[in-house]
C-alpha cells in the first residue's frame, strides 16, 4: 500500500478551495496522460492579482492536495511576480511551492504537483487570451 504522510493526507481529507468560480477570468484544466486524473482551476483576477482560486479534481490523494496547497498559495497573489523568470525558473518555483507544502511525495506521484502548475498556469493563459481578445477587437 501506498504510503502519505500526513500533510497529504490533511490536504486530502480536508481539501482548502474545493468549488467553482462563476463567470472565472480564467480557467484552466487537465485531464493527466500519466495517471488519468482531471483537475480543474478557476481563478477570479483583479487587477492583476488572484482575488480567489477553486479547484475540482477527479484523482488520486496527493492530485487533490496538490491543487488545495496551489489555490492556497498563489490567492492574493501579483500574477507578474508569481510568472518572474524564465519558463522554467517558474515552473520550478510553483512546484516547490507544492512539494515544499507537502512534505515527502511517493516517487510514483511526483508527477502530480507538475500537472498542477500546468493546469494553474493555462488559467493564466486564457486569462490573458481573453484580455488580449477584447482590446484587439475594441475599436479605440
Amino acid at each position: 500500500m501506498l504510503e502519505l504522510n500526513e500533510k497529504i493526507k490533511e490536504h486530502f481529507r480536508d481539501p482548502h478551495n474545493v468549488g467553482e468560480i462563476e463567470d472565472p477570468e480564467g480557467m484552466g484544466a487537465i485531464n493527466n496522460p500519466v495517471c488519468g486524473d482531471t483537475t480543474k482551476i478557476y481563478l477570479r483576477i483583479k487587477d492583476g492579482f488572484i482575488e480567489d482560486a477553486k479547484f475540482l479534481s477527479f484523482g488520486c490523494a496527493v492530485t487533490i492536495a496538490s491543487a488545495s496547497v496551489l489555490t492556497e498559495k498563489i490567492k492574493g497573489k501579483e500574477i507578474s511576480k508569481l510568472l518572474v523568470g524564465k519558463d522554467e525558473e517558474i515552473v520550478k518555483r510553483l512546484i516547490s511551492l507544492i512539494e515544499n507544502e507537502l512534505g515527502e511525495i511517493p516517487p510514483i506521484k511526483l508527477h502530480c504537483p507538475p500537472a498542477t502548475v500546468q493546469v494553474f498556469l493555462e488559467s493564466i493563459a486564457r486569462q490573458k487570451e481573453s484580455t488580449f481578445f477584447l482590446f484587439q477587437n475594441f475599436n479605440f
